[in-house]
């Protein structure tokens, strides 16, 4: 009897168990104990910004990019591995995700994310959305330029239950740059602003800087239409140069920290799959290039020496520490690179001030990466020498060194000369890069089909 009475408790007990667990969830529960304190649910404009500028500076002009175009481009050799693949322009879209998949993932979603909090009503922040804005353009120009027609006005709409976006054309993307670089400029001269911009690692919300990156990317922009747009492509760019960067101290650059170290500096400790380039290192050797230690470390016989085109000389000289040092700069645009804009604008429309412009470009991007002058070398052998478009390029392709420039350049000019690999796959230096392997697999209905050849809009 006592048997059947502790089974009856017992019973009892997990009824009135269950009934108050039924009746008292939500008392019982703490609401927020599924929240994750590492994953907050809303995050300030001021946190999402140096995100974004760390993930342009590491993945758009860092290494996923900058490294294959620049060992195309025989800045860069790759000596083994991946590198050495590249080098014969072996690409293909298992290659490039890590290129394209962040501009979304990390950059544009989220720069959209602070332009829609910038216009929350209440908190109008105009100067933080036309940082945004030129970050957004920063960030579409150069991934249309290295893959040509991209996925923008549809993308970021999976709450619309858009999962496949349409690719927009090139020619439009590039009227989207120039509009967004117009509305962070209107933006940016906002006289009412809620929220200051801070977290900004790039100009530290220095709103006259941003003004100022915004008509520089648009002259960038603006040059890049020559072939589409002739005298107009020049014209246009000029406008923009005098709005844009007037000294080094005006450059548009992610900072890198030993505890955070620059990406080809990463990369070389990981790896080592890259030398200097002979193509690059011959020509500073050639007028003993103040900017030579500067861009590559001594070899093992204490002399500066690039590897040979498919070469692989492993004892070639590593890359030096403007380039790889751990708390180098990566570029996202130069006030040297504008002055090069404005020596070709004013050259091919055969204005004055074209040898000026020249000279001024040459001084600056040896001044910035040398911390000197450097007058006695430039008076050598830069100022007073009539300037060509085949010197202005060149110069413009030393300078450009570790950025994605000198590829744009190259498919657009024709400069420097280089020499096809021996040992390539295609018949010429690829003038694209290939979609990923994810959007051939998810998006595959609007996936241009296109080849390493195949040529962008403005290259047309």
């Amino acid at each position: 009897m006592k048997k059947n009475r502790n089974i009856t408790y017992k019973g009892l007990v997990l009824i009135l168990s269950v009934f108050v667990l039924t009746i008292s969830c939500e008392k019982w529960n703490d609401s927020d104990i599924n929240i994750d304190p590492d994953k907050p649910a809303d995050v300030s404009m001021s946190l999402i910004l140096p995100g974004v500028q760390q993930s342009m500076g590491f993945n758009l002009v860092g290494n996923n990019t900058v490294r294959t175009n620049n060992i195309w481009m025989q800045i860069f050799e790759g000596v083994d591995r991946q590198s050495y693949t590249e080098g014969r322009y072996q690409i293909t879209a298992a290659d490039t995700g890590n290129s394209f998949e962040p501009m979304y993932t990390e950059m544009m979603m989220n720069l959209g994310i602070i332009i829609d909090k910038a216009n929350d009503e209440g908190v109008e922040s105009p100067h933080f959305e036309g940082v945004a804005e030129v970050l957004m353009a920063t960030t579409l120009g150069i991934g249309t330029d290295l893959f040509g027609d991209m996925p923008y006005t549809e993308a970021f709409k999976g709450g619309e239950l858009i999962f496949s976006p349409a690719y927009d054309t090139q020619e439009s993307l590039y009227g989207t740059i120039n509009t967004l670089l117009d509305q962070a400029v209107s933006n940016l001269n906002s006289a009412t602003n809620v929220i200051d911009v801070e977290g900004d690692v790039i100009y530290d919300g220095d709103i006259d800087l941003w003004k100022k990156a915004a008509y520089s990317i648009k002259a960038r922009h603006a040059i890049q239409l020559s072939a589409k747009n002739g005298n107009a492509a020049y014209t246009a760019a000029l406008a923009a140069v005098s709005n844009g960067f007037t000294s080094n101290d005006d450059d548009m650059l992610v900072p890198w920290e030993a505890a955070n170290g620059n990406p080809i500096y990463q990369f070389m400790e990981e790896r080592t799959d890259i030398r200097m380039g002979a193509y690059l290192i011959d020509l500073l050797l050639a007028t003993d290039d103040p900017r030579l230690p500067f861009y590559a470390e001594e070899d093992g016989d204490g002399n500066y020496s690039g590897s040979a085109l498919r070469g692989q000389d492993a004892n070639a000289s590593y890359p030096g520490p403007n380039i790889a040092a751990i708390d180098a700069s990566t570029k996202l645009m130069t006030y040297s690179e504008l002055k090069f804009i404005e020596a070709e604008a004013r050259l091919v429309l055969g204005q004055a001030g074209a040898q000026e412009a020249y000279e001024a470009a040459v001084a600056a991007s040896v001044l910035r990466v040398t911390g000197d002058a450097n007058t006695a070398w430039l008076d050598a052998n830069i100022n007073g020498d009539p300037v060509t478009m085949e010197k202005l390029m060149t110069q413009k392709y030393i300078d450009g060194a570790a950025t994605n420039q000198p590829y744009a350049d190259y498919r657009r000019t024709g400069f420097p000369n280089l020499t096809l690999a021996s040992d390539a796959v295609i018949s010429e230096i690829p003038v694209r890069f290939p979609y990923p392997q994810s959007e051939l697999d998810y998006n595959t209905q609007n996936v241009p089909s296109v080849t390493l050849l195949t040529k962008l809009w403005w290259d047309q």
